[in-house]
Order: C-alpha cells, then sequence, then structure tokens
C-alpha cells in the first residue's frame, strides 16, 4: 500500500516539475486541450443520456380510482409520480408490470362499479335498495361496455326507470343518457353512435332507441344526428361512393395526362359528375309503312248462287182482284237465277316495340363538368399552342376525351365550352421560413456523427498529451543531463564541495566570518574597534 501512495507521489512531483518546465504557450495548449476534452465528454454523456426511467402505469383515471390506485402504491413502498392533474399515474419501469398485475388482483382501479356490487350484502337491506343498487350496477356494467370500444376513452351512463304501474295508460317510458369522452377529440360516426344506442336499447327492460340520448364531452347532441332509416344511409353512402370513385378516375385520367405535358405540380383537376341512380325502364313503340306495299294480315272471301222456281197462285177473294178498274196481276209461275260474293281483307302497318332498361349509377354526361387550373409558368415549354386560346382549345380537347365528353350526340345536350373550364393563372408559392441563424456548436450538435467525432476528438487529445508530457521530460532530462557535463568540465573547489555540505546557519556564519576577515584586511583600526563593541557586549 505504501508503495502505491509513494508511487502517486511521485507521479504528482513528476507531474508538477514537468508543469513548470513547461512555456506559457505550452501551459495555454495543454489548458485548452483539457477544456476541450471536458466539453466533448458533456456532449457525449448528455447524448446518451436515457429517458425518465418512469412510465406510465394508468391514464385518464377517474378522482376515486386515481385515489384508490395511490393508497394502494403508499402501501406497496412503490415510487410514484402524478401528472395531468393527477389523472394519470407513472411508475418506475422496472416496475410497472409487477405493480399492474397485483392491482388487477385487487380489482383495482375499478372503473364504473358493476355487478359486483351484490358480493356484498348489509342486513336489513330493503327492495328499494335492491332496486337502486340494480340500476348502480346496470349503469355501470354499460358504461364499461362502451368504453371497450375504441374511439371511447370514458363514459357514464344515466338510466330512468320508472316504476311499474296497474294501467299501461299511465305505465312511463323508460329512458337513458350517455355522455361519451372520446380519444384525442375525435367524431363518432353515425354507425358508431347507432351502435351505441341499440347496446344501451336491448340492455334495458323496455327501453327504445329513440329514447336513448348520447352527448359528447364538448355538450354537442350526437344522437339526433342519427337518420331515421338506417339503411336509407347505407344506400346513400354507397350512391356518393360511386360518384366520388368515378370522379377521381375521370380526375387521374386527366391528371396523369397534364403532368406529361405541363410537368408535376403544374395543373389542378376537378371532375364533378351526376349519376343516375333512379331504376326505371322505358318502351317505345314504332309504326312504320311498307315500301313495297300494304301488308295483308287476313283476307276473307264468300261467293254464293243459286236458282229459284216460282208457281203461279189462284186468285185470292177480294178487293183486289174482282175490282175491274185495278190491273190484273200475273199470276203464272217462273224460274230466277241469282249470284252472291262477298270479300273481307284486313291490312296492318310495321310495328316495332323498344324497351330500355337502365342501369343504376349511368353518367348523365349533360352535367358532367370539369374544372382545370393550369400554372401559367408551366406552359412555357409546352409545345401546346401559341397564344392563350389555342392552349385552352388544346387542354380542352383532351379533357374531353378523358372524360369521354362528346358534342351533337342525338341524347345528350353537350357543349365543351359549359362543359370544361380551363383558366390559366400563376400558382401561389408559399414563401420558405428564413432558417434561424445556428452556432457552429448547434449544428455539429445535430449531427449524426458528432459523439463519434468527439470521441475520436478526446483520444487524439490524450494522445498528444501524452506525447507533449513526454516530449517535455525527455526535454528536461537533457537539459539536465547536458547541466551536468557543463559541470563536470569546470574546475570543482573543495570550498564549494563544503559550502554545499554546510546547513544553512552554518553559512551565515561563514559569510559573517569572510566579511569580518575582509574588514581587517582592509582597514585594521575600525576593525578593532568592532571586536571592543563585541567584548563589551558580551560581558554585559
Amino acid at each position: 500500500m505504501e508503495s502505491f501512495v509513494d508511487k502517486i507521489k511521485q507521479w504528482g512531483e513528476t507531474a508538477k516539475n514537468t508543469w513548470s518546465n513547461l512555456s506559457l504557450n505550452q501551459k495555454v495548449l495543454f489548458g485548452g486541450i483539457v477544456l476541450l476534452i471536458l466539453v466533448a465528454i458533456v456532449i457525449i454523456t448528455s447524448s446518451v443520456t436515457t429517458e425518465n426511467p418512469y412510465q406510465v402505469l394508468y391514464t385518464g383515471l377517474d378522482d376515486k380510482d386515481a385515489s384508490a390506485v395511490v393508497d394502494k402504491l403508499d402501501e406497496m413502498k412503490i415510487k410514484y409520480k402524478l401528472e395531468d392533474n393527477g389523472t394519470t399515474i407513472a411508475v418506475p419501469a422496472d416496475v410497472k408490470d409487477s405493480t399492474r398485475l397485483k392491482l388487477a388482483a385487487e380489482n383495482i382501479p375499478r372503473g364504473e362499479s358493476g355487478f359486483e356490487l351484490f358480493e356484498q350484502s348489509s342486513f336489513g337491506e330493503t327492495q328499494t335498495d335492491k332496486k337502486v343498487k340494480y340500476q348502480a350496477a346496470l349503469q355501470g356494467e354499460l358504461a364499461r361496455s362502451i368504453q371497450s370500444l375504441d374511439k371511447v376513452k370514458a363514459a357514464k351512463v344515466n338510466l330512468a326507470l320508472p316504476e311499474e304501474t296497474l294501467f299501461s295508460d299511465n305505465q312511463l317510458e323508460t329512458k337513458a343518457s350517455v355522455v361519451i369522452n372520446t380519444k384525442d377529440d375525435q367524431k363518432l360516426t353515425a354507425t358508431e353512435v347507432q351502435a351505441i344506442t341499440n347496446l344501451v336499447a336491448n340492455s334495458v327492460k323496455d327501453l327504445k332507441p329513440e329514447n336513448v340520448v348520447i352527448v359528447d364531452q364538448n355538450g354537442n347532441l350526437v344522437s339526433d344526428d342519427l337518420p331515421l332509416d338506417g339503411k336509407n344511409t347505407d344506400v346513400v353512402k354507397m350512391q356518393l361512393a360511386m360518384k366520388r370513385a368515378f370522379e377521381k378516375e375521370k380526375e387521374e385520367a386527366i391528371q396523369t395526362m397534364l403532368d406529361k405535358v405541363l410537368g408535376k405540380d403544374n395543373s389542378v383537376v376537378r371532375v364533378n359528375a351526376e349519376l343516375d341512380f333512379n331504376d326505371r325502364e322505358q318502351m317505345d313503340e314504332r309504326f312504320t309503312h311498307d315500301p313495297e306495299g300494304p301488308f295483308v294480315v287476313s283476307e276473307h272471301i264468300k261467293k254464293d248462287s243459286g236458282t229459284t222456281t216460282s208457281v203461279a197462285q189462284p186468285g185470292i177473294p177480294g178487293t183486289d182482284t174482282n175490282i175491274p178498274q185495278y190491273q190484273e196481276v200475273d199470276t203464272q209461275g217462273g224460274t230466277s237465277t241469282w249470284d252472291k260474293s262477298e270479300k273481307t281483307v284486313n291490312y296492318d302497318i310495321n310495328r316495332t316495340e323498344t324497351i330500355t332498361r337502365f342501369a343504376l349509377g349511368d353518367v348523365q354526361y349533360d352535367y358532367l363538368t370539369a374544372s382545370v387550373f393550369i400554372n401559367r409558368a408551366g406552359t412555357e415549354n409546352a409545345n401546346i399552342g401559341d397564344s392563350e386560346e389555342e392552349k385552352i382549345e388544346k387542354i380542352r380537347s383532351i379533357v374531353a376525351t378523358a372524360c369521354g365528353l362528346r358534342e351533337n350526340r342525338g341524347d345528350e345536350n353537350v357543349r365543351l365550352e359549359e362543359n370544361i373550364s380551363v383558366a390559366f393563372i400563376d400558382f401561389y408559392t408559399k414563401p420558405e421560413p428564413e432558417a434561424a441563424p445556428q452556432g457552429f456548436w448547434q449544428k455539429f450538435a445535430a449531427t449524426p456523427y458528432a459523439p463519434w467525432i468527439l470521441a475520436f476528438m478526446a483520444v487524439l487529445l490524450i494522445v498528444l498529451v501524452w506525447l507533449l508530457i513526454t516530449r517535455g521530460a525527455k526535454r528536461t532530462r537533457e537539459r539536465e543531463l547536458d547541466e551536468f557535463e557543463t559541470i563536470v568540465d569546470e574546475t570543482i573547489d573543495i570550498e564549494d564541495i563544503i559550502d554545499h555540505e554546510l546547513t544553512p546557519e552554518e553559512k551565515e556564519r561563514q559569510k559573517i566570518r569572510e566579511e569580518v576577515e575582509r574588514l581587517i584586511d582592509e582597514n585594521p583600526e575600525n576593525a578593532s574597534q568592532v571586536v571592543k563593541v563585541w567584548l563589551l557586549e558580551d560581558t554585559r
């Protein structure tokens, strides 16, 4: 141990002597090197510092659960930190998982109390108390179910369960209100709100979905936005999706073509389409005349012929045969022949019947419009025309072809100038913010290689210091050797050796004696007087 201490002392003496032998420039250089090493060590240490060893145990706790967790952590003597106004509790990372398991074994945090309220029963509990406990348990279970949704951070359910009456006319309806706090202020979709409404309504007896009110953390009545018929909503969503898909397809077709001509980010395209979702069919009848002659549908011919023989009739009593002034009637018999023919012809014209069934989502090209913005600077190198009118006409023709628009179709009323709008403008360029001036150390620290460079510099500086110290010691030894050789070359006086061995007191006395001898040699009288004075002082 003593040898080790002696070595340390020896090293200290060597370092002290080396430092004293250094010149001023060497001392300044050495001090700067040491300071640079310290700065490098500080930067490297700060760059590799680890994060806070505390990790979140629970977050989003209410006051009741947070108090229970804190009490249990104090009981288990586990350090913790409170954040977010006490709603978040953090513990050391190495005990986070074990602490969570221990708390879960004791059902902490509980959250909303559910049917575990019935695990403990008190003596003398009335039927009313059981009803109140059942309502609280049901509210807690519903709140837990709603909180299990991804977007829901916390939920509170309040039920209004009326007393049953003898007459149904006097029976009040069951109602419920739900307060929801979503994560990161996310908005619930109509489908999610409908799901929560059905969940609550189907969990409570005689509760209708229209009697469930849902409010978010901002006080908005989200249940009011629900449509009356969910099926109709799905149909509308499907129609909007088809419309947007068609528009996007046309926009991409036009945009890719313009990007090839004008360059990227030099044009903006928007398409608006109207799709026909009416389920209908149309029947057309057309009658035409056959140019080759009438078209005979049917023909009916009937012919009849015969002979009739008549016999003379005797006179009939009466005035017609007995009065003389009347002409006598021929009463003799005779023979008659007859022919009869009948022809019926039915004619008809050509008839064409057409039934057209329209497909759902058919594009109404009369209402298909496209809007195109062109960056004026992007058309300088594009060979699409000389004047702006020629460029607009060229681009309009490209857009019309990509969209499928044509003029002069019989069943459409399309005009390209009205359906396609093209405008040349100067696009807005956001000015780049001036970068804040950064010092050398800020720029250097921002590079990922800074720790390695600093470490290399530290090693390099240590090597330089070691070389400097070694070189200084070598120079000291050489200087001492030169002085020794100089002393050896000179004549050594015995008195100098003796003086070298005398103590300081002896040297002082030797010096006084030499002065006295010199005084006696130069002035004996004064010397004698001095001696007399010394003798008198001694006698006193």
